[in-house]
């Protein structure tokens, strides 16, 4: 009792009121108890529905983002390999056609590269 005398005013309230509330439940008869028990468990149930159906919403869009982010990945890095081998392809040319004397600012031009790349090969 002077644990609750210490508490305060709105916090006493509240402790009144849910002993309130068990005291009510208690003082009912079987048959309203047992309605009283029933719709609790209704309840209960559909808060774990709704949790499952959070869970697994949630879980489907973390694979629907994951899947879509591979493939936006994966199309990306490909692209990026294809201009990475053209890149490797036009040096691998200019170093060809400088081996065989043509004239850098002519390589610059066919293959493309900038001409100081070229007389840096």
């Amino acid at each position: 009792m002077e644990k609750l005398q210490r508490l305060p005013f709105k916090a006493r309230k509240a402790v009144f009121e849910k002993l309130e509330q068990i005291v009510d439940i208690a003082a009912m008869s079987k048959e309203d108890r047992m309605k009283y028990d029933e719709s609790i468990k209704v309840y209960r149930d559909q808060l774990a529905m709704m949790e499952y159906e959070r869970q697994k919403g949630k879980a489907e869009g973390f694979a629907e983002g994951k899947a879509e982010g591979e493939a936006t990945g994966f199309a990306k890095g490909k692209a990026e390999g294809r201009e990475e081998g053209k890149e490797a392809e036009r040096l691998r040319n200019a170093r060809g056609m400088k081996a065989a004397g043509i004239a850098p600012d002519l390589i610059a031009q066919i293959t493309g590269l900038p001409l100081e790349t070229v007389e840096g090969l």
